[in-house]
């Protein structure tokens, strides 16, 4: 007789796509969406994807923190902890997300037609799966509006996206 055994732990992979993205020139009375040319677009568009997966049976979580785009001391308003639709002519620089495959789901305000974003550094939960889960692809689609007294200059933001597993 032979008594065999293996363990296995529980692991989560998380990788994102892009880690340069831009919105190239912004314009009054236009919105910009970022992609991931760094040239932008005047079409909503994917700029990056996150992917998610893990075995553990409590699935995962997925976060993002960071400052909205600034330029000195001036900055562009981040748009809000509530989903708001993109308008043209206010101050404004949110994100959203869809989701396809695996278990994992967009988190409220970032899963409806709107966008979302509070611009502190604490983290705020995008998205999450509530069991093991083949891999889920998370687009970003990012949005940027300016009025008429946004300050010129060149403006940028560093977020950091974070993915814990649940075990």
């Amino acid at each position: 007789q032979v008594v065999i055994t293996a363990t296995l732990g529980p692991s989560i992979s998380f990788a994102i796509s892009d880690n340069t993205i831009g919105f190239g020139p912004l314009a009054l009375g236009a919105s910009r969406y970022a992609d991931g040319s760094g040239a932008g677009s005047g079409s909503s568009t994917t700029a990056h994807t996150l992917t998610a997966s893990t075995n553990a049976t409590a699935g995962y979580v997925v976060y993002v923190a960071g400052p909205t785009l600034t330029s000195g001391a001036n900055n562009i308003d981040a748009i809000g902890g509530s989903n708001t639709a993109a308008t043209p002519g206010t101050e404004q620089f949110g994100v959203r997300y869809t989701a396809s495959g695996g278990s994992g789901t967009v988190t409220a305000p970032y899963a409806a037609s709107g966008y979302a974003y509070d611009g502190v550094s604490t983290q705020d939960q995008i998205a999450s799966a509530g069991t093991a889960t083949d891999t889920t692809t998370y687009n970003a689609d990012y949005v940027a509006n300016i009025s008429v007294s946004t300050a010129a200059g060149n403006y940028e933001t560093t977020l950091t996206y974070t993915a814990t597993a649940t075990f």
